[in-house]
Order: C-alpha cells, then structure tokens, then sequence
C-alpha cells in the first residue's frame, strides 16, 4: 500500500523510480551471442570436408558437402583449420573472419587455399 502511494506521490512531482537501475540485470541477458554457417571450398569451387570451424571453443567438422555450422557466446571470430592435412584433398591453409553481428553470420562460401610445399 505504502508503495503505490509513494509511486503516486513521485510521479505527481516528476520522481520516477527505476527498480531495474537499483537491482540491475542478470549478466545471461546480456552475452553476445555469434553464429558462423558457410560451406568451404576449394580454389576449383569444390567443397572441402573435414575442415574444422570454430568459434570460442566451439568446434565443428564441415560436412561432405562442405557445410558447417558453430556458435559461441563472447566469441566474435570463425576460424577455419586443416586438421587431417592431405586426407581431404590437399594441405589447406588457416584463415580467420571477424564476424560482424551478434546472431547468425552466413559467410557464405569461403575458399581455402593450399599450402605452397
């Protein structure tokens, strides 16, 4: 009862009170939250299997087809790592994208190129 009253009473003399400022809000409502999906592929347009995305520590294996999809929380980064070496058709080099939005980010195909022995 006192509560409402006072509320009243502040908002008669343009007094807001903000219980949101006093407490705050739990940090989980706040996490950046990022998603990479993409295929990687080749110079010739060929998709490459068995290449590991990852984002954070997050880590997937791209598909036959060479599709993928990886998330973290806190993490804006998609790195893309070789890590069979020949077994997939060719030594590939590492490449790093900065993600540019919270959410998921399509970056579509990306092409890896391989190492000069």
């Amino acid at each position: 009862m006192w509560g409402k009253i006072l509320t009243r009473l502040f908002a008669l003399f343009g007094i807001t009170l903000t219980c949101v400022a006093c407490y705050g809000t739990p940090y989980e409502e706040f996490r950046p939250y990022f998603g990479a999906s993409g295929r990687v592929v080749d110079e010739e347009g060929e998709p490459i299997p068995g290449i590991e995305a990852s984002v954070g520590n997050n880590k997937v294996l791209t598909k036959a087809d060479g599709h993928f999809y990886v998330e973290s929380f806190d993490y804006s980064k998609l790195t893309l790592i070789d890590i069979d070496g020949e077994e997939n058709g060719g030594d590939f080099e590492r490449k790093d994208i900065e993600l540019m939005y919270q959410g998921n980010n399509d970056v579509g195909d990306v092409v890896l190129e391989r190492k000069q022995n």
